[in-house]
């Protein structure tokens, strides 16, 4: 079974897909060690770790899929890939969507935002056309090869609200889009409004990202009919808390920051045998 029939296979699955956001080989390989069926290659964490910038659309598409290539030949478990808006119009989705499954991606998830964000707001998330969105979702799906999924993102809720989100997942699962994602839903009503518009036709992806949302536990997300739940946040977060506080501690004193080779927290013994 490749990897995308796997991740194929857990989406079908009546329990939820947990994935963890991961950055690089190491940290999806701890995370297949722990336990998970699966890892999201996750975009904002990407810029943070390999540029120390925020999520603006920095790391082109080779880039990104040279990561991808790395990550993947470490690991057994299925990808799912943050391929943003597709790196610009359909044609380049399609170009991407080569790229990122030939780099070993099970799934990889497009959204519906501009592929060019204003130079004095380049956090802000302005929209393309839900037709423009269609045209990409459809490029996408002619480039593929094999089995991987195609992930639909909308951030459109913010900006025009819920409805608008619910009639552009829909023209989005018209378009062939093997799985539906509404980015920024808050609520519990909101969610399940969501589940039951789909009525079981797609999977449906949700985001662990927010800690003032109404639904914050995968095990709600479960409940609800979710088939992949992603927590984008919690490994580059605890990294982060992890070199700060390793650091502050060598700076105040040195002889107190003797700590165990990396190599050997990687498996090294393992890693000779297999190979």
């Amino acid at each position: 079974m490749t990897p995308a029939q796997n991740l194929r296979a857990h989406l079908a699955a009546p329990r939820l897909l947990i994935a963890p956001g991961i950055y690089d080989a190491l940290s999806a390989w701890r995370a297949q060690a722990a336990g998970f069926e699966a890892v999201f290659i996750s975009g904002s964490a990407l810029a943070a770790t390999h540029l120390a910038r925020p999520d603006i659309g920095l790391l082109s598409l080779t880039e990104t899929a040279e990561i991808v290539s790395r990550i993947t030949e470490r690991i057994a478990i299925p990808a799912m890939v943050d391929a943003d808006q597709g790196f610009g119009n359909a044609y380049t989705a399609a170009r991407a969507v080569k790229l990122i499954e030939r780099a070993g991606a099970a799934g990889i998830q497009m959204e519906d935002q501009c592929e060019v964000k204003p130079s004095d707001h380049p956090l802000s998330r302005p929209l393309i056309t839900p037709q423009a969105m269609v045209d990409k979702i459809k490029a996408a799906k002619d480039a593929l090869t094999g089995d991987t999924v195609i992930s639909a993102r909308t951030d459109v809720t913010a900006q025009d609200g819920f409805a608008a989100a619910l009639d552009r997942i829909a023209m989005y699962d018209e378009a062939g889009a093997d799985m539906l994602f509404i980015e920024g839903l808050k609520t519990r009503a909101q969610m399940e409004q969501l589940v039951a518009s789909v009525a079981g036709k797609k999977p449906l992806l949700h985001n662990l990202l927010r800690a003032d949302d109404e639904v914050t536990a995968a095990k709600d997300v479960a409940d609800m009919g979710y088939a992949m739940a992603l927590f984008p946040g919690i490994v580059p977060g605890a990294v982060g808390t992890a070199l700060d506080d390793a650091l502050a501690k060598l700076a105040s004193d040195p002889a107190l920051c003797v700590a165990a080779p990396a190599v050997d927290r990687i498996g090294a013994k393992d890693f000779l045998k297999q190979s």
